[in-house]
């Protein structure tokens, strides 16, 4: 039975895009890009831009034809800029709960206690058109009982816009286990490639095949954290928001 309390991600769609996008509206639904520092490689694509088959972190000089025959819109980082629309978002998550955990500059976790038996796809909704409303940031919404699966909920959002309306919540056992054979291994929240490797010798391709392995393989193959992470995906909750706030930055990254 999955636990009864509910974590929501937040994730700004094509983040950077989006906030030039703002204040440029002649890009909009076109194939943009927007490239690292000293225009090094991409960092932020357009869903056009990603249907056109172009990679992320793909090298700019190596991709200058491929810019040019495909009509993309090429630019440079605005981190002032980004970094004030970040803010924005953020300010209004906290609007929704008081529990947030700013995870990256276009990512948040949210977590609802004592929310009870409360509409959350309704509740995700909410939280997507509000700051759409008063910021102009599309975003999809992930909710489930843990951070992990809240990851899982918040990819099949973003894949399936049409579908989710760009929110999806895992509330039940069926959803769990269905989400976790459609995502594969490489694209799970804390599997690096050495991890993925590893485990694809034990012919794990997919989340669920991860957690179908035992606890005491795990432990004795790999450390806790690997252990944590599958808890987390089997929908007990053991990996936390971050409980200082404090620690709040718009450059946080963290990993596993």
């Amino acid at each position: 039975m999955l636990c009864t309390k509910k974590i929501a991600l937040i994730d700004c769609n094509s983040f950077y895009v989006s906030c030039e996008r703002l204040f440029n509206p002649k890009i909009r639904r076109k194939p943009v890009v927007v490239l690292s520092n000293n225009d090094g490689c991409v960092i932020s694509r357009s869903d056009e831009a990603k249907a056109i088959g172009l990679p992320m972190g793909a090298p700019a000089f190596k991709y200058e034809t491929f810019f040019k025959t495909n009509n993309i819109q090429v630019l440079s980082s605005n981190y002032p800029l980004y970094g004030d629309m970040s803010n924005r978002v953020m300010k209004i998550l906290d609007q929704f709960t008081p529990d947030v955990e700013v995870y990256s500059i276009d990512e948040a976790f949210l977590e609802f206690k004592d929310f009870g038996d409360y509409d959350f796809q309704d509740y995700g909704n909410q939280i997507r058109k509000r700051i759409l409303k008063w910021t102009g940031i599309p975003t999809s919404v992930g909710i489930a009982p843990t951070k992990a699966l809240s990851k899982v909920a918040g990819k099949i959002a973003r894949k399936f816009p049409n579908e989710t309306k760009g929110v999806y919540v895992i509330d039940s056992e069926e959803k769990r286990i269905k989400a976790l054979k459609w995502i594969k291994l490489e694209a799970v929240w804390g599997i690096g490639r050495g991890l993925q490797k590893r485990l694809s010798a034990e012919n794990c391709k997919t989340a669920y095949d991860f957690v179908q392995l035992t606890d005491d393989w795990i432990r004795n193959h790999f450390s806790i954290t690997e252990l944590k992470l599958k808890k987390d995906l089997e929908g007990i909750p053991t990996l936390k928001l971050d409980e200082l706030k404090t620690k709040r930055a718009i450059a946080t990254t963290r990993s596993f």
